[in-house]
């Protein structure tokens, strides 16, 4: 499926129809994608390779959506998993092998696609759309960087079910899949073990549950 002559562009109508509109973050995240597979060998993502296949995104925007969309892959089955350290990178791994590849966008590539852009749109006529053909046409040694690394998997964050369950002792909500932690002999979920958290409670903190069963 993923040697066809015409998968780029199948690929980009799938992104585009999945996070809603076409982006450079698109072009890219597609052929991060389509490079990731090509060096793991695996031309079936969404069949028999897709219990094998795992891949780390190192950022939350656009190119994550594409290489969700050309591989199947979703946070929700573990096979996804985002950690936003803010680069335009992706580790692709093959959890059969334990081969992995890590594809980074070159930093040199803005300038060069600058530059193939404006030889393009004196026939595209459209600085935006040469933009986009200078992404899908650059050459990929000028566009990515390709590496092979080594990840090393805890299995309690590979797919599958749950390997263990514990309630943290201070908010009492369950944590899965050994993200709890212990301090001064209490097992805590991580924002109660640091005190931070992302959200916050309201001054005057409203049960919503149970405002909904009563009515």
């Amino acid at each position: 499926m993923y040697d066809q002559p015409d998968i780029f562009d199948r690929c980009i109508e799938d992104a585009v129809k999945f996070h809603g509109h076409l982006c450079g973050g698109q072009i890219i995240g597609v052929r991060m994608a389509l490079a990731g597979l090509r060096e793991l060998g695996m031309r079936d993502p969404r069949g028999k390779d897709r219990k094998n296949l795992v891949v780390v995104v190192e950022i939350d925007r656009c190119a994550t959506d594409a290489i969700g969309a050309v591989t199947g892959l979703t946070p929700g089955r573990r096979s996804l998993k985002i950690k936003d350290l803010g680069k335009m990178a992706a580790t692709f791994v093959d959890l059969s092998t334990g081969r992995a590849v890590r594809i980074c966008v070159r930093e040199s590539s803005r300038r060069k696609g600058e530059e193939l852009a404006a030889v393009l749109i004196a026939d595209m006529g459209d600085e935006r759309e040469a933009s986009f053909k200078a992404l899908e046409l650059m050459e990929e040694t000028d566009l990515l960087d390709i590496r092979e690394v080594a990840v090393d998997f805890h299995p309690s964050d590979l797919p599958g079910h749950p390997t263990h369950k514990t309630v943290c002792e201070l908010c009492g909500e369950s944590i899965l899949d050994q993200r709890e932690t212990v301090v001064a002999g209490k097992t805590c979920c991580k924002p109660c073990a640091s005190g931070h958290s992302y959200y916050r409670f309201l001054p005057e903190e409203k049960d919503v549950t149970n405002m909904a069963a009563n009515g």
